[in-house]
């Protein structure tokens, strides 16, 4: 008895979608490990990236730049301040605002840290000549323009 052979997917972009997927968990994998070496997780490096290169920010600025909640932040920032990372600081104006700052430690971590993730990322995309990872990049771009807004995609 022969069964019909048929793909599992039969739309494309639902293939692309699990192409995509398997290789965002891959190389996401992959910083995991590099990151260990730190002991940072990737939530705690992207913060830690963030406050770096700002040189300290509001809860409610890194929040929006990570596209977190305050309240996932928070526990991430518990994280790094128990690891003598990060401290946090009060507004000198506006005492109901928290500003995250790098300790001595953590400014050292962080320009150890940038490196090592660069360095990752560059293996993840070695497969890829300069000028394909450019079109990759404009490629992502343009799909994150796209307003989702108010539009049913399951219809």
């Amino acid at each position: 008895m022969s069964v019909a052979k048929r793909p599992f997917f039969t739309c494309y972009s639902t293939s692309l979608w699990v192409r995509f997927l398997r290789f965002s968990l891959v190389s996401q994998k992959r910083l995991e490990d590099d990151l260990d070496k730190l002991d940072l997780t990737p939530p705690q490096f992207y913060v830690l990236a963030t406050i770096g290169y700002a040189g300290g920010l509001p809860f409610g600025e890194i929040g929006a730049k990570m596209m977190v909640t305050v309240s996932n932040l928070t526990g991430i920032v518990d994280r790094l301040e128990d690891k003598k990372l990060v401290s946090r600081k009060r507004d000198a104006i506006d005492r109901r605002v928290v500003h995250v700052v790098l300790t001595d430690k953590g400014a050292k971590v962080y320009k150890s840290a940038v490196p090592l993730f660069e360095k990752s990322v560059a293996r993840i995309f070695s497969s890829l000549d300069k000028s394909q990872q450019k079109e990759l990049s404009a490629l992502f771009r343009k799909l994150n323009r796209t307003s989702w807004a108010g539009e049913s995609h399951l219809d």
